[in-house]
């Protein structure tokens, strides 16, 4: 084991993951601080990570559920650093981060672990998934006993939880506390597992490529395509 004191936890950067011990300093895995970053990924079957990820969809919700399929997929495949990373941290992703609605948990889940496994070039696998799920008719994954029956799907045309979530309830006709809204979310958890290993598999056998402009390089600053939805006239247009 690694310790630091107080002072180089706060002036320096881990790179792993830290446990306070009382009031002395700081214990770190000596594994965790010398592994290289990215971790590195070994190809794994995408039904099997997909049918993790819905049911661990109701173990800890959508931010979960995604993050722990890959990464425990990836600790049995590869073992340490892997193995040393606890996946029940990444549980407050749920509803778009502690249910503020932000980012969909699902591409959250499918962040942390794309950036694990390929560090920067993971940012264009997200990149790719995210542009997946914001043009794609979801949830296309059928569990095989399912929680509950559900009959829509619905395009989100944006990677926001609450912009997609309310999209599909509308669809369903169904409040947000609904079994059917939880059984779409688990679904969708799976979808997105399922596309974001399928990703990387084809980074690990060097045949993927971005298919899709970053946001900055289509519109000149962070945004989404589809302000209007929600912001009508009072959309911000960056300087020229």
């Amino acid at each position: 084991m690694k310790r630091l004191s107080r002072r180089d936890f706060l002036m320096g950067s881990l790179g792993g993951i830290a446990i306070v011990s009382g009031f002395s300093g700081i214990v770190i895995p000596e594994q965790v601080s010398a592994a290289k970053y990215p971790w590195g990924y070994k190809k794994l079957d995408p039904d099997k990570v997909a049918e993790m990820a819905y049911e661990n969809f109701f173990k800890g919700y959508c931010c979960y559920a995604v993050s722990s399929a890959i990464i425990l997929s990836l600790q049995k495949e590869i073992g340490e650093p892997y193995t040393l990373l606890p996946v029940d941290a990444f549980k407050f992703g749920h509803g778009g981060v502690i249910g503020w609605g932000t980012i969909c948990g699902t591409l959250l889940g499918a962040g942390l672990a794309t950036s694990f496994a390929a560090g920067k070039e993971g940012e264009e696998i997200l990149n790719d998934v995210m542009n997946w799920y914001s043009n794609t008719e979801l949830p296309i994954y059928m569990p095989r006993v399912a929680k509950s029956s559900i009959k829509n799907r619905s395009k989100s045309n944006s990677p926001l939880c609450h912009v997609s979530v309310n999209k599909w309830m509308t669809k369903e006709g169904v409040p947000f506390k609904s079994a059917q809204r939880k059984e779409r979310c688990a679904r969708l958890a799976a979808d997105v597992a399922k596309k974001t290993v399928s990703l990387l598999n084809q980074w690990v056998d060097g045949k993927f490529e971005m298919q899709n402009d970053s946001q900055v390089a289509l519109y000149s600053t962070t945004t989404q395509h589809n302000c209007t939805d929600c912001h009508g006239s009072k959309v911000p247009s960056p300087p020229k």
